[in-house]
Parts: C-alpha cells; structure tokens; sequence
C-alpha cells in the first residue's frame, strides 16, 4: 500500500503534467491552482476519513481504500473537462498520497510494539521503491500508449493484483491484535483520543517540527531547477543528487527503525531534524562541486527518519486505540503543508530571493521548530494509567 501511495504522489502526477495541460489547453499556474485546490480538499477530507481505520475492520478498510484509488485511476483515464480533472486530482490526492501511506502506516503501528521501528522501516521501503522505478516505467509506457491508456494500466495493476494480494495477506489477521513479545513490560499507557490529544499543548510544541521535512523538501523538489542554477551548480548534478537521495532515504529508514526499537522514538526525537540542518548549512556557506549531493543526502536522512519517527512517537506518547483518528490530523496537516510550500516557494522566488536567502529561510525554520519541541521534550513521555 506504501507502494501504491505513489500514484497520488506529487512526484508521480507530476510526469502526466504537461499531457493534461496539452489535453484542457491550460497554463502552468492553472495546473498548479487547481492541484493545490485538490490537495487542500483532499487534506481536509483525511481529517474525517482517515479516522475511520479505528473503527472498521483493517481488511475491510484497506481494500475500501484501494478500491477507491482503481475507480479514481480509471476516472481520470477519462478525462474530458476542467470540473473532471479537480475531482480526478482529488480521489487521487486523497486516496493516493493519502489513506494508502495512512492505511499502511497505521496498522504497523498499531500491531508493532517492540519491533515497531522496523516494520515501518520496511513498509515505508515501499514509496522508496516507487519514486525509484515507476517514472522510468511511466516513461517506457508512454513510448507504447496515449498517458491515459497509462492510468488503464495502473486500474488492472490495483484490482487484479494488489486488491487480492491485500485480501490474502489480512486473511488471518485479527483487528486489534498485537505482535507477540514474551518481554513486552505491562504497562497501562493512556490511550488519548484525537480531541484530549489536540488540547494537549506539547502536540503544537512538537507540530511545526512534524511539518518541517514534508514542508521543505516539497519546495525544494518542485524549484529543483531554479535552485541548482541559482546556486551555481548546475542541473547536471540533479540526477546523481537524486540518486544519493534515494540510497540514503532507504538507509536512514533501516537505521532510524532500528534505533528506535533500540532507544525509543522519543530519544531519537531530538535528533532527526539535524541532518537536515546541516545539509541547508552546507549550501548556504559553501560552492565546491559535491555539494548538491551532500544537502541532497542529509535531507535524506531527515526525510527517511521523519517517515518512521513519527508514527512511532504517536504510538509512544499516546498510545494506538485511537492512533488513526491521530494520525489523521497531522496527515491532514502535511498534505495541507505540501500544498502551500509551492506558493510560497514561488513567491519567494518571484520576488526576487535567490537560492541563498531561501536556504537561510529554510535553515532558520528548521532551527526554530527544533528548540521549540525541545523546550518540552521532557513531557513526551507515555502516560501511565493505574
């Protein structure tokens, strides 16, 4: 399912960009106005959605969920008006990017206790793979068939293979089970629900923090361009960026599970955005030649963390009964977040900042949101019930 959340992603929507425009006849910031519209909708529509993992069988709801992104890919297959395309960005949004990564996220969380790092770790392997080989294969299909005859591809990928492969994987799981753990320590955690958890003040401590990577690396993919030439290094280096980025995205996601596991997710709390602050240091101060790629792998490694941290301190600060109607809010939030990060990236930029001013921004951002939850790291800890 982490896999499939790529067909909502902006990554991969982004390959079929300029066939839609081609299609409606539309410009870039039409393309651009509606996506965002799509996106802020389909983050708002998470909040209550997303929830409803909590309360219906995960069988049950992992195939409502991909049965939704098949009947959204085939919509957009037939694509014929300006409505038609907010409403196929949408499901795809929603469906895609959205519930498949929450759907697989969460039921990890929930069944992993002492082993929790790692499954997300792997899980999460999943999108690592799919950013790796879906546009390189979008691309070969696209030398064979009209892009729409693609999302026809994707429509029978969905239901003749992953809807069953779903269906028989679950076929034995029982809802609210756990991973058996002979050591695991019977403690009473409090189970928050989604409103004691947003009136609890070190939630919004720890949220900017939360945003930080999806935010950031959002605007920086999206002026990928802009910024290396703005920089002076030049696009040639985009590729093997790139490259470091997914090899070190698929590290961090195996190391961060494990010292997770090892410490707990809230020692490694403190730490994760780091990576990324060292990365933004490095561009803003330094011009030799190998510097895309280290900035490149060091948000790396705060983006691969971020993946498995979250959802892990979740589970650990307020338990996993309710860890759907949870991380619904705070998906919600990044995909809300993503949807701005090009504006204001954009605007930055139309206005006149060069690469330089915008990393400064970038790394003062991180910075603040960093010694902001640190300020009440010592309450992120479980609350233990008699």
């Amino acid at each position: 399912m982490t896999f499939c959340s790529s067909f909502g992603q902006t990554f991969f929507l982004g390959i079929f960009n300029p066939f839609i425009r081609q299609d409606l006849n539309l410009s870039h910031s039409e393309f651009g106005g509606i996506y965002s519209i799509a996106t802020l909708v389909s983050s708002l529509s998470i909040i209550w959605l997303g929830k409803k993992i909590d309360d219906f069988k995960l069988r049950n709801f992992a195939i409502f969920v991909c049965l939704s992104l098949f009947f959204a890919s085939i919509f957009i297959s037939q694509l014929s008006s300006l409505l038609h395309l907010i409403f196929a960005l949408f499901f795809l949004r929603l469906f895609g990017q959205g519930l498949m990564s929450h759907t697989s996220s969460t039921a990890m969380a929930k069944f992993f206790n002492r082993n929790r790092g790692k499954a997300l770790g792997i899980a999460w392997l999943g999108l690592t793979f799919g950013e790796g080989i879906l546009p390189g294969l979008v691309i070969l299909l696209l030398n064979f068939m009209i892009w729409k005859k693609v999302w026809i591809v994707i429509a029978t990928f969905l239901f003749i293979f992953v809807m069953p492969l779903i269906l028989y994987l679950l076929k034995d799981f029982k809802d609210n089970s756990e991973e058996p753990d002979q050591l695991k320590v019977n403690l009473n955690i409090k189970n928050w629900t989604r409103g004691e958890v947003l009136k609890d003040i070190k939630f919004y401590f720890l949220l900017p923090a939360v945003l930080c990577p999806p935010f950031l690396i959002t605007g920086i993919f999206i002026n990928q361009t802009f910024l290396f030439e703005s920089s002076g290094w030049g696009i040639t280096y985009i590729a093997p960026s790139f490259t470091a980025y997914a090899i070190f995205t698929l590290i961090s996601l195996q190391v961060s599970g494990y010292l997770i596991d090892r410490f707990s997710a809230i020692k490694v709390l403190p730490f994760y955005l780091l990576p990324m602050i060292i990365g933004f240091v490095i561009s803003y101060l330094f011009q030799f030649s190998l510097s895309p790629v280290l900035f490149f792998i060091f948000i790396a490694i705060t983006n691969g963390t971020a993946n498995v941290l979250i959802t892990s301190t979740w589970s650990e600060m307020y338990g996993t009964k309710h860890l759907g109607a949870i991380r619904s809010v705070t998906v919600a939030l990044m995909v809300f977040s993503t949807s701005l990060s090009p504006v204001l990236f954009g605007y930055l930029i139309d206005d006149g900042f060069n690469a330089q001013k915008i990393f400064l921004f970038m790394v003062l951002y991180a910075i603040f949101a960093n010694l902001l939850f640190c300020l009440k790291i010592k309450s992120y800890k479980p609350v233990i019930t008699a």
